[in-house]
């Protein structure tokens, strides 16, 4: 009798098959680009399901589509992840782009099914509404800035552009062939959203505008002038900068110094007429007395 009982349970617990954890209550994670995101699901008695599928919403078509490591937009970054645990299904994304946000489903067969929604935040540059003014010398060096608002985000793609004047349009620069071999490097700082570029041993030519571009049309514009010189190098920022004519210090000094004297010899002139002034009228006042 017992052992029948037994049986009866094993058989009634082995039916049930897997119960989803939150069934019917979505999930909301956020993650960036370049990172990796794990999508939870899993049975809560830790039983296998007979069957079970990812998917993601198409929001073009409004179907859902699976979601394979062998094909299109996820090959060779999508894998489970059940840590020796049957009942968990979760699943990893590797190499985040934002095209992998939206809607995805763990389909359990007989057990319903578990809403993610994963928001995916790229890269947003910082200083896209100004054109950035950087000022070096020949023989030096210069930084060109670029860089996310959060450093932490790695941006899918990005290319870094000159402007070619006789073409009037914008080519992009490599570091190992033409005028910018072995001149050119990026310097991230061990900061993903770091995109910046440093020129070394400039020349007069180097000058020009250049261009940070991201996938989708993001861009940073600057505009580098470079001058014959000290290898001292200046940066500043603007949309529009105001230029002044210094005065030479050597022109100033002659000016200055005819000035003090002009000034002194009128002080000399003010104390001896003041002298002369007051022994006349003490002299005066002699008489009278």
């Amino acid at each position: 009798m017992l052992l029948t009982f037994y049986l009866l349970f094993i058989g009634l617990h082995v039916s049930e098959g897997c119960t989803l954890e939150n069934r019917g209550r979505p999930l909301f994670i956020t993650a960036r680009t370049g990172e990796s995101v794990l999508l939870p699901c899993y049975c809560t008695d830790h039983v296998p399901p007979d069957a079970f599928l990812w998917v993601k919403e198409n929001t073009d078509s409004n179907e859902w589509e699976e979601v394979s490591s062998e094909s299109g937009q996820y090959r060779d970054r999508v894998q489970l992840v059940n840590g020796h645990s049957p009942g968990n299904l979760s699943l990893l994304i590797s190499h985040l782009t934002e095209e992998d946000g939206g809607n995805y489903r763990c389909e359990v067969k007989g057990s319903g099914y578990t809403d993610i929604r994963l928001t995916v935040e790229g890269c947003n540059l910082e200083k896209t509404d100004i054109t950035q003014y950087i000022t070096a010398r020949t023989g030096g060096s210069a930084l060109l800035s670029c860089y996310c608002t959060d450093l932490h985000t790695k941006p899918e793609t990005f290319t870094w552009k000159k402007l070619n004047t006789n073409t009037n349009m914008y080519e992009e620069i490599s570091g190992g062939k033409g005028q910018y071999r072995d001149r050119v490097q990026l310097v991230n700082g061990h900061s993903p959203g770091n995109l910046s570029l440093l020129m070394s041993h400039l020349t007069e030519e180097d000058g020009g505008f250049y261009l940070c571009e991201l996938k989708g049309n993001k861009r940073t514009y600057i505009k580098l002038t470079v001058e014959e010189g000290s290898t001292k190098t200046t940066t500043s920022t603007a949309i529009t900068a105001s230029f002044q004519t210094p005065v030479s210090t050597a022109s100033q000094t002659p000016s200055m110094h005819l000035s003090i004297v002009i000034l002194v010899v009128l002080l000399l002139g003010l104390l001896l007429l003041g002298g002369v002034v007051y022994w006349r009228y003490r002299g005066t006042n002699r008489h009278t007395g």
